[in-house]
């Protein structure tokens, strides 16, 4: 069980020192080793302001990552990305997306950078009495989702076209890399998983259908995959879920209601489900009914960390009312994403950022 009453999601602004030293590596200018100490010193000043601001839960930030989910995807060995520029609201931006390069799995005998971020937010947290990191991970239907719906590669080395087998893979490389999360003191973990909210989109559907797919079967993908990746898990690990409709640079990528996919991802035994309902286009609470009398924690993200202007307590409070009333008492407030699902972060300063934070801690009186 998720036992919160508010939390964040996960991402924060990158601070200049850490895009000043990634500019300086990717240059050759400075060592790994040394934008290393960069990072650290970043994040022990980030967790440091986290207790600060009354949050219980802390993050490292992303600090160390380029992309919310493709850093932590790089962990399997037999997945890799490549380089592509892509239009969006008019503007070129580089991006990554990823493929399939052989057989997934996950290697805990080998060197994992996210591992070793882990551990040093696990170091950090343990400073402050009371308090607990949490580390974010993409979800194993992102695998899916780059490959076969954002490059359309059909026949995948090693797999062909055996979607059945690369899914009991994935799903295995997952089971393995919980583990290791685990036995690096992880009790607390949350898994982004965006793929959902592609599923809602009409303009992305119309790519599927393009693509020779059907929503349902590669809504079926998604959750057999998901709730076999959770099988074997430790007894005493908490694992939520995370979902927006996209983040990029501040900017939404999807939208639609979740009336078809809630049913569906709510049989996925997470301890809670983090879930975007920032503005009008996350539509009513109420596919969300389905979780009432279950033992897992519905979180309305509430606050969001892509429009500067600070929601009103009163707002807060009457909408939370109003999950309160279809979901029952088992829910929690957090903002509808992290601040910077990409390094270049959202639209907003990060004077506003804490000025979010504040509010969604100055909740607790209510929840």
């Amino acid at each position: 069980m998720l036992n919160i009453k508010y939390d964040i999601v996960g991402s924060f602004l990158r601070p200049s020192q850490i895009k000043t030293a990634r500019a300086q590596y990717a240059n050759g200018e400075i060592s790994l080793a040394e934008l290393r100490t960069v990072e650290d010193e970043a994040i022990s000043d980030l967790v440091e302001k986290e207790v600060t601001h009354g949050l219980k839960f802390v993050t490292d930030g992303e600090f160390r990552r380029r992309w919310w989910h493709l850093d932590w995807l790089k962990e399997f060995d037999g997945f890799t990305t490549k380089h592509l520029t892509k239009e969006h609201n008019g503007v070129l931006n580089h991006i990554e997306l990823g493929y399939i390069t052989g057989k997934i799995s996950y290697n805990p005998d080998r060197s994992h950078p996210e591992i070793e971020a882990y551990d040093f937010l696990h170091r950090e947290a343990q400073k402050y009495p009371g308090i607990t990191a949490k580390k974010c991970i993409s979800g194993p239907n992102m695998i899916l989702v780059d490959n076969y719906l954002q490059l359309g590669i059909k026949e995948v080395p090693h797999y062909g076209s055996d979607v059945e087998r690369l899914i009991e893979d994935i799903a295995i490389a997952y089971q393995n890399a919980i583990k290791d999360l685990y036995a690096h003191g992880c009790r607390y973990l949350q898994i982004d998983d965006t793929s959902w909210t592609y599923m809602i989109d009409e303009r992305f559907l119309q790519k599927v259908a393009s693509l020779g797919y059907e929503k349902n079967e590669v809504l079926d993908w998604f959750q057999r995959v998901s709730t076999k990746a959770l099988e074997g898990r430790p007894d005493d690990m908490v694992i939520a879920t995370h979902f927006c409709k996209g983040n990029f640079k501040g900017n939404p990528l999807f939208s639609g209601f979740y009336n078809t996919v809630a049913p569906i991802i709510s049989q996925i035994p997470y301890d809670g489900f983090f879930v975007e309902y920032d503005d009008e286009r996350s539509g009513s609470f109420e596919p969300w009914a389905v979780l009432k009398g279950s033992d897992a924690t519905f979180v309305a993200g509430l606050i969001s960390t892509k429009n500067p202007e600070l929601e009103s307590l009163e707002d807060i409070k009457r909408r939370y009312s109003e999950v309160k009333a279809v979901v029952g008492n088992n829910i929690a407030l957090s903002p509808q994403c992290g601040f910077a699902s990409v390094e270049e972060g959202n639209c907003i300063d990060e004077e506003t950022q804490w000025k979010k934070i504040d509010l969604l801690v100055s909740c607790k009186d209510f929840l």
